[in-house]
Protein backbone atom coordinates (compact mmCIF):
# COMPACT_ATOMS: atom_id res chain seq x y z
CA UNK A 1 0.00 0.00 0.00
CA UNK A 2 1.67 2.96 -0.90
CA UNK A 3 0.83 6.66 1.09
CA UNK A 4 1.69 9.72 -1.25
CA UNK A 5 3.23 12.74 -0.04
CA UNK A 6 5.92 15.91 -0.29
CA UNK A 7 7.91 18.79 1.12
CA UNK A 8 9.11 21.76 -0.66
CA UNK A 9 12.17 22.91 -2.04
CA UNK A 10 13.15 26.60 -2.28
CA UNK A 11 15.57 29.63 -3.48
CA UNK A 12 15.18 33.25 -2.60
CA UNK A 13 14.59 34.38 0.41
CA UNK A 14 12.57 32.12 3.13
CA UNK A 15 11.00 32.65 5.99
CA UNK A 16 10.38 29.81 8.50
CA UNK A 17 7.42 28.91 10.95
CA UNK A 18 7.92 25.26 12.53
CA UNK A 19 4.29 26.15 14.21
CA UNK A 20 1.73 23.81 12.92
CA UNK A 21 -1.56 25.68 11.14
CA UNK A 22 -5.06 25.00 12.90
CA UNK A 23 -6.11 21.65 11.97
CA UNK A 24 -9.88 19.94 12.16
CA UNK A 25 -11.13 18.73 15.28
CA UNK A 26 -13.60 17.17 13.38
CA UNK A 27 -13.93 12.86 14.61
CA UNK A 28 -15.60 12.29 11.10
CA UNK A 29 -14.19 12.04 7.42
CA UNK A 30 -15.73 11.11 4.45
CA UNK A 31 -18.15 8.84 4.64
CA UNK A 32 -19.51 8.19 1.31
CA UNK A 33 -18.73 6.24 -2.11
CA UNK A 34 -17.19 2.88 -2.86
CA UNK A 35 -14.13 1.88 -1.14
CA UNK A 36 -12.93 4.78 1.53
CA UNK A 37 -9.11 5.21 1.50
CA UNK A 38 -7.02 4.01 3.96
CA UNK A 39 -4.41 6.65 3.22
CA UNK A 40 -4.00 9.42 6.00
CA UNK A 41 -6.04 12.66 6.65
CA UNK A 42 -4.16 15.73 5.30
CA UNK A 43 -4.82 18.91 6.75
CA UNK A 44 -6.42 21.80 4.75
CA UNK A 45 -4.08 24.84 5.47
CA UNK A 46 -5.91 28.15 4.27
CA UNK A 47 -3.21 30.04 3.48
CA UNK A 48 -0.93 27.90 1.43
CA UNK A 49 0.67 28.52 -1.72
CA UNK A 50 1.07 24.96 -1.96
CA UNK A 51 2.01 22.25 -0.18
CA UNK A 52 4.12 18.77 -0.35
CA UNK A 53 3.80 16.34 1.40
CA UNK A 54 6.73 13.46 2.47
CA UNK A 55 5.57 10.26 3.90
CA UNK A 56 6.67 7.27 5.40
CA UNK A 57 3.99 4.50 5.41
CA UNK A 58 4.63 1.59 7.68
CA UNK A 59 1.70 -1.15 6.86
CA UNK A 60 1.19 -4.09 9.11
CA UNK A 61 -0.41 -6.69 7.77
CA UNK A 62 -0.82 -10.52 8.74
CA UNK A 63 0.39 -13.18 5.62
CA UNK A 64 0.42 -16.88 6.42
CA UNK A 65 -0.15 -16.36 10.18
CA UNK A 66 2.85 -13.99 10.32
CA UNK A 67 3.24 -10.12 10.72
CA UNK A 68 4.57 -8.74 8.19
CA UNK A 69 5.69 -4.77 8.72
CA UNK A 70 6.45 -2.96 5.32
CA UNK A 71 7.67 0.55 4.76
CA UNK A 72 7.35 2.87 1.80
CA UNK A 73 8.28 6.83 0.88
CA UNK A 74 5.99 8.31 -1.08
CA UNK A 75 5.62 11.99 -1.93
CA UNK A 76 2.80 14.50 -3.24
CA UNK A 77 2.62 17.55 -4.31
CA UNK A 78 0.05 20.43 -4.94
CA UNK A 79 0.72 23.73 -6.22
CA UNK A 80 -2.44 26.14 -6.38
CA UNK A 81 -3.54 28.82 -8.42
CA UNK A 82 -4.37 31.43 -5.54
CA UNK A 83 -3.29 31.09 -1.83
CA UNK A 84 -5.86 28.47 -0.43
CA UNK A 85 -7.54 28.01 -3.46
CA UNK A 86 -7.50 24.56 -5.00
CA UNK A 87 -7.04 24.66 -8.87
CA UNK A 88 -3.97 23.43 -9.16
CA UNK A 89 -1.34 24.95 -11.89
CA UNK A 90 1.96 23.54 -13.61
CA UNK A 91 4.76 23.93 -11.24
CA UNK A 92 7.50 22.39 -13.51
CA UNK A 93 9.40 19.57 -12.60
CA UNK A 94 9.45 18.73 -8.96
CA UNK A 95 11.58 16.21 -7.37
CA UNK A 96 11.75 13.95 -3.97
CA UNK A 97 14.93 13.56 -2.99
CA UNK A 98 15.87 10.82 -6.01
CA UNK A 99 12.27 11.02 -7.35
CA UNK A 100 10.55 12.85 -10.00
CA UNK A 101 7.12 13.34 -9.70
CA UNK A 102 4.72 12.65 -11.99
CA UNK A 103 2.26 15.52 -13.09
CA UNK A 104 -1.19 14.38 -13.63
CA UNK A 105 -3.67 16.02 -16.10
CA UNK A 106 -5.36 17.93 -13.40
CA UNK A 107 -1.73 19.11 -12.20
CA UNK A 108 -1.36 17.62 -9.32
CA UNK A 109 2.01 15.87 -8.86
CA UNK A 110 2.65 11.81 -7.60
CA UNK A 111 5.41 9.38 -6.77
CA UNK A 112 5.02 6.71 -8.86
CA UNK A 113 7.39 4.04 -7.33
CA UNK A 114 10.26 1.97 -9.30
CA UNK A 115 10.92 -0.17 -6.35
CA UNK A 116 8.59 -1.88 -3.37
CA UNK A 117 10.56 0.29 -0.36
CA UNK A 118 9.77 3.86 -2.89
CA UNK A 119 11.61 6.81 -1.99
CA UNK A 120 14.66 6.52 0.63
CA UNK A 121 14.05 9.44 3.48
CA UNK A 122 16.58 9.35 5.95
CA UNK A 123 16.10 12.26 8.52
CA UNK A 124 14.46 14.82 6.18
CA UNK A 125 12.89 15.06 2.44
CA UNK A 126 14.61 17.29 -0.20
CA UNK A 127 12.82 18.98 -2.55
CA UNK A 128 13.87 20.45 -5.90
CA UNK A 129 11.12 22.14 -7.94
CA UNK A 130 12.03 24.20 -11.39
CA UNK A 131 8.95 26.68 -10.97
CA UNK A 132 7.01 27.98 -14.02
CA UNK A 133 7.38 31.36 -14.63
CA UNK A 134 3.55 31.78 -16.75
CA UNK A 135 2.50 30.41 -13.43
CA UNK A 136 3.88 32.66 -11.30
CA UNK A 137 5.41 29.60 -9.55
CA UNK A 138 9.22 30.14 -8.53
CA UNK A 139 12.22 27.75 -8.49
CA UNK A 140 12.37 26.29 -5.18
CA UNK A 141 15.24 24.02 -3.46
CA UNK A 142 14.29 23.15 0.24
CA UNK A 143 15.56 20.89 3.02
CA UNK A 144 12.60 20.03 5.02
CA UNK A 145 14.39 17.88 8.24
CA UNK A 146 12.87 16.07 10.94
CA UNK A 147 10.81 13.52 10.52
CA UNK A 148 8.41 12.49 13.17
CA UNK A 149 9.02 9.00 14.24
CA UNK A 150 7.02 6.45 13.63
CA UNK A 151 3.82 5.08 15.60
CA UNK A 152 2.80 1.97 16.90
CA UNK A 153 -1.02 0.60 16.43
CA UNK A 154 -3.13 -1.29 18.84
CA UNK A 155 -1.95 -5.25 17.96
CA UNK A 156 -5.48 -6.20 17.27
CA UNK A 157 -7.16 -8.00 14.64
CA UNK A 158 -10.89 -7.46 15.26
CA UNK A 159 -12.40 -4.27 16.28
CA UNK A 160 -16.43 -3.78 17.42
CA UNK A 161 -18.70 -1.22 15.98
CA UNK A 162 -20.65 -1.96 18.97
CA UNK A 163 -18.90 -0.23 21.67
CA UNK A 164 -16.13 2.71 21.88
CA UNK A 165 -13.17 1.60 21.36
CA UNK A 166 -9.15 3.59 22.05
CA UNK A 167 -6.29 3.93 19.64
CA UNK A 168 -3.02 4.11 21.35
CA UNK A 169 0.22 4.89 20.12
CA UNK A 170 3.83 5.07 21.72
CA UNK A 171 5.02 8.48 22.74
CA UNK A 172 6.47 9.92 19.46
CA UNK A 173 9.14 12.45 19.14
CA UNK A 174 9.29 15.49 16.45
CA UNK A 175 5.06 15.65 16.02
CA UNK A 176 2.96 18.86 15.70
CA UNK A 177 -0.19 16.64 15.30
CA UNK A 178 -1.30 13.15 15.10
CA UNK A 179 -4.68 11.54 13.32
CA UNK A 180 -6.25 8.83 15.06
CA UNK A 181 -8.45 7.33 11.91
CA UNK A 182 -9.95 3.90 10.89
CA UNK A 183 -11.60 2.89 7.79
CA UNK A 184 -13.75 0.54 7.36
CA UNK A 185 -15.91 -0.36 3.82
CA UNK A 186 -16.93 2.90 2.57
CA UNK A 187 -16.35 4.86 5.66
CA UNK A 188 -13.57 6.72 7.79
CA UNK A 189 -13.79 8.42 11.14
CA UNK A 190 -10.68 10.46 12.81
CA UNK A 191 -9.84 12.87 15.28
CA UNK A 192 -6.84 15.53 14.91
CA UNK A 193 -4.90 15.71 17.86
CA UNK A 194 -1.60 17.09 19.71
CA UNK A 195 1.69 15.63 18.51
CA UNK A 196 2.25 14.89 22.68
CA UNK A 197 -0.87 12.65 22.55
CA UNK A 198 -1.22 8.77 23.00
CA UNK A 199 -4.39 7.50 22.90
CA UNK A 200 -7.93 8.73 21.72
CA UNK A 201 -10.91 7.03 22.49
CA UNK A 202 -13.64 6.78 19.24
CA UNK A 203 -17.30 7.24 21.04
CA UNK A 204 -19.73 4.47 20.79
CA UNK A 205 -21.25 6.58 18.42
CA UNK A 206 -18.67 7.25 16.30
CA UNK A 207 -17.70 3.17 16.20
CA UNK A 208 -21.38 2.68 14.96
CA UNK A 209 -20.92 4.76 11.56
CA UNK A 210 -18.25 2.24 10.11
CA UNK A 211 -19.34 -0.69 7.66
CA UNK A 212 -18.59 -4.08 8.54
CA UNK A 213 -15.14 -5.25 6.60
CA UNK A 214 -12.82 -7.86 6.68
CA UNK A 215 -10.37 -5.58 5.43
CA UNK A 216 -10.42 -2.57 7.72
CA UNK A 217 -7.29 -0.53 8.94
CA UNK A 218 -6.22 1.53 12.05
CA UNK A 219 -3.76 4.51 11.00
CA UNK A 220 -2.13 6.67 13.24
CA UNK A 221 -0.18 9.09 11.31
CA UNK A 222 2.07 12.00 12.69
CA UNK A 223 2.73 15.40 11.11
CA UNK A 224 5.76 17.34 11.28
CA UNK A 225 4.80 21.24 9.45
CA UNK A 226 7.12 23.79 8.01
CA UNK A 227 6.76 26.60 5.56
CA UNK A 228 8.91 29.39 3.84
CA UNK A 229 7.80 32.29 2.26
CA UNK A 230 9.60 32.62 -1.81
CA UNK A 231 8.74 35.54 -4.02
CA UNK A 232 5.33 36.54 -1.71
CA UNK A 233 4.00 33.22 -1.71
CA UNK A 234 3.67 30.55 1.65
CA UNK A 235 5.09 27.47 0.54
CA UNK A 236 3.84 24.25 3.15
CA UNK A 237 6.11 21.13 3.70
CA UNK A 238 5.13 18.22 5.61
CA UNK A 239 7.43 15.21 6.83
CA UNK A 240 4.25 12.46 7.86
CA UNK A 241 4.93 9.26 9.25
CA UNK A 242 2.29 6.69 9.33
CA UNK A 243 1.53 3.54 10.34
CA UNK A 244 -1.56 0.88 8.82
CA UNK A 245 -2.49 -2.03 10.49
CA UNK A 246 -5.56 -4.43 9.07
CA UNK A 247 -7.99 -5.43 10.93
CA UNK A 248 -11.62 -6.68 10.49
CA UNK A 249 -14.54 -4.18 12.13
CA UNK A 250 -17.66 -6.67 13.09
CA UNK A 251 -20.58 -5.67 15.15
Amino acid sequence: MLILAGTFAFTACKKKDDVAPETPSTTTGGTTGGSASSSPVTPQIGDADGVMIATKANVITSVGGFTVSITVGSAVASIYSSTGGSTLVDGGTIKANDSTLAKQSNNSYIFTPKSAQGIGYGSSSVWNISGNSSNGVPAVNYTANSFPSAPSVNNVTTVSKGSSFTMSTNSISNADSLCYQITSGSKTIYKMASGTSTSYTFPAADMGTLDNSSNAYLTITAYKFRNTTVSSKKYYFINMNTTNRMVSVTN
